[in-house]
């Protein structure tokens, strides 16, 4: 009699086993999409870090979150920072990008409106259309100049009125993409750490 259940026990606990890995089979996540062997050919990323801003009025610092889909770049910009606490979405090519900002205090702003918001809140004309670039560390389309790496092998990229100084990248997310950023364009001065990125999602 003992045999007899134990056996049937045995055969209970493997059909137990058996559903529990099936169901276990179900839940194995897809594998990532592969990364380009360029940047500039991702179009599907995500960057969460640290952000500050400087200029002839003052400034602060915050923390964002960035999602891009295609040409469609949403920031969620948050904490005392120059801007104050933003929405921006961003969607179209570089040369006519169309931007919507939401401010903290409620505020929607479209077209026109959007962009003197913007510029009047960080104190220098917005290249917006070629941030998603930037933020990977390369050049939007159009003109530019890279500068060599200096001593402490800092790279600098020089576009539409800015200086954006690469001073520190990471090959973590599966790419050669930038972690520590600073860009600058009259007396405006902006740093950015990235804490992680997710390429490719």
């Amino acid at each position: 009699m003992r045999s007899r259940v134990s056996t049937n026990a045995i055969f209970v606990l493997l059909a137990v086993l058996g559903s529990l890995l099936t169901g276990c089979a179900g839940l194995v996540s897809r594998p990532p999409t592969p990364i380009p062997a360029k940047l500039e050919q991702l179009d599907r990323w995500q960057a969460r870090g640290r952000i500050g801003i400087s200029g002839a009025e003052g400034g602060g610092s915050g923390s964002f979150d960035w999602q891009q889909r295609g040409d469609r770049a949403d920031v969620q910009i948050r904490g005392p920072v120059g801007l104050g606490s933003v929405h921006l979405q961003v969607q179209g090519d570089v040369a006519d990008p169309q931007l919507k900002l939401q401010t903290g205090d409620g505020q929607t702003l479209q077209s026109q409106a959007a962009w003197d918001e913007l510029e009047a809140r960080l104190g220098a004309p917005v290249p917006a259309g070629s941030l998603r670039f930037w933020m990977l560390g390369i050049a939007a389309p159009g003109e530019h100049q890279w500068h060599e790496a200096d001593r402490d092998g800092v790279v600098t990229l020089e576009q539409d009125g800015w200086r954006i100084d690469y001073q520190r990248y990471s090959d973590d997310a599966g790419a050669h993409v930038p972690i520590r950023i600073r860009a600058s364009s009259g007396a405006t001065r902006v740093r950015i750490v990235i804490d992680r990125w997710q390429l490719g999602q």
